[in-house]
């Protein structure tokens, strides 16, 4: 890869070149307009496809790709640095009295001022990682000046945890976040590991959680007769990821926002869509067996597939918080953001989502055995029966009214109202 073209795909990541001067997410500032390669997600096999690229092209693109994601990781990592460098060096200046009561600061707390912005990015722009666009340019190409902070900062008071400064939070004012593990926390000092991977809201919050003593059902617990190849393969063709598409507008903040946050909205929304069935496995993963995979092969592969599915998806996740941690420093927001159903959440080690097919018929026919409970004859029959039983497995996608979410006033317009700073007029 020759310097000019790493200096070029750097230069995507932060101007992108619409007409709005709006930033495209690393994948789409990665994505030459020339090539038409493409992911293919509408089959579980999720396989790379290309429409007339050579094997040299196809390569090429993905070294592209992988350049412009370490790039704009880099260009991330070391603007967080700044700004946690330049909110010492403003406290060391200007050291600030902590409020009584450990609020973390003015009730207020939303002047415009810098110091609540906990970011050096509003000093002058003049790096590739300030608050503007590059100083140098490409020889011969004028690059817009954009800028990624807020004009007036979202409320230090209001953050959970603090920006800067720790806050004592009661419990009830920040369920479902556990407060124990944001006692001692503040933004500007978040790390990626703190948020990945797992998210600190308590158990059972969205997915059930596992008991500390538990066996997995065992047949004739569930049809295992219904896991088999011709009925994996039927699943995967009726698409039943489809479900949990997002359609609806988020609650907590507005979709059209720009600045930093806005980047990671969108780097979001190509993200959801392009692990769509990754996030839908993980609430619906039926056990495979060896005795299955002894008896076909493609069970085994299938299982492996699914596995990659999930681990590549939380890859690319933990790549996209340093941009949600930037952000937060730069106060657009805070920990609430990703409790919108806006997002959807992959369950935790400890969580109990196993699919096991059939067994909500079984039991009923268990506990009443005049009853009598048709039991299902294929995976998708038997998966939309598990569905009707437990919502969390579609997200609440297709019943948003019942996201736990929903029954957090807090929540309901909270980051509204933040608008992108102006950026200085050019010399």
């Amino acid at each position: 890869m020759s310097p000019w073209k790493k200096r070029t795909l750097l230069s995507l990541i932060w101007v992108g070149g619409s007409a709005e001067g709006r930033s495209p997410s690393p994948d789409q500032a990665s994505t030459p307009p020339s090539k038409d390669v493409e992911r293919s997600r509408s089959s579980g096999e999720v396989i790379e496809v290309g429409s007339g690229s050579d094997e040299a092209e196809e390569e090429d693109e993905e070294e592209d790709a992988e350049v412009a994601d370490d790039l704009y990781e880099a260009q991330t990592l070391k603007a967080i640095s700044q700004s946690r460098s330049e909110a010492r060096r403003r406290d060391h200046a200007s050291p600030q009295r902590r409020p009584a009561g450990g609020s973390g600061g003015s009730s207020g707390g939303s002047d415009g001022s810098n110091s609540d912005a906990g970011s050096g990015d509003q000093d002058n722009g003049s790096g590739p990682t300030g608050g503007f666009g590059p100083a140098n340019p490409p020889p011969g190409r004028q690059l817009p000046r954009i800028t990624f902070v807020p004009q007036v900062p979202f409320p230090e008071g209001r953050c959970i945890p603090g920006r800067r400064i720790v806050r004592v939070m009661a419990a009830t004012d920040i369920d479902p976040w556990i407060e124990s593990r944001l006692a001692n926390q503040t933004l500007i000092a978040m790390t990626v590991n703190f948020l990945f991977p797992i998210l600190t809201f308590r158990p059972d919050w969205i997915f059930p959680h596992r008991p500390t003593i538990y066996t997995s059902p065992t047949a004739p617990a569930f049809c295992g007769h219904l896991i088999t190849e011709a009925n994996a393969k039927a699943l995967q063709a009726a698409e039943p990821w489809q479900a949990i598409r997002n359609t609806l507008p988020p609650v907590s903040f507005e979709a059209d926002i720009g600045g930093r946050l806005g980047i990671f909205i969108r780097q979001y929304r190509d993200f959801e869509a392009s692990e769509l069935i990754a996030y839908w496995e993980s609430t619906h993963k039926f056990p495979i067996t060896a005795s299955m995979i002894a008896q076909s092969p493609w069970l085994g592969s299938f299982a492996k597939q699914r596995n990659n599915r999930r681990s590549h998806a939380g890859n690319r996740w933990k790549r996209m918080l340093l941009t949600l941690i930037q952000a937060m420093i730069e106060g657009w927001c805070d920990l609430d953001l990703l409790l919108d159903p806006f997002f959807l959440h992959f369950p935790k080690r400890t969580d109990e989502v196993a699919c096991y097919p059939g067994i909500e018929a079984r039991r009923a026919n268990l506990a009443d055995p005049q009853l009598n409970r048709r039991e299902p004859t294929d995976l998708l029959e038997a998966l939309a029966e598990a569905d009707t039983a437990n919502p969390w497995r579609n997200h609440y996608r297709d019943c948003t009214a019942d996201h736990p979410a929903r029954h957090l006033p807090r929540l309901d317009r909270k980051f509204f109202g933040l608008q992108v700073a102006q950026p200085p007029a050019s010399s």
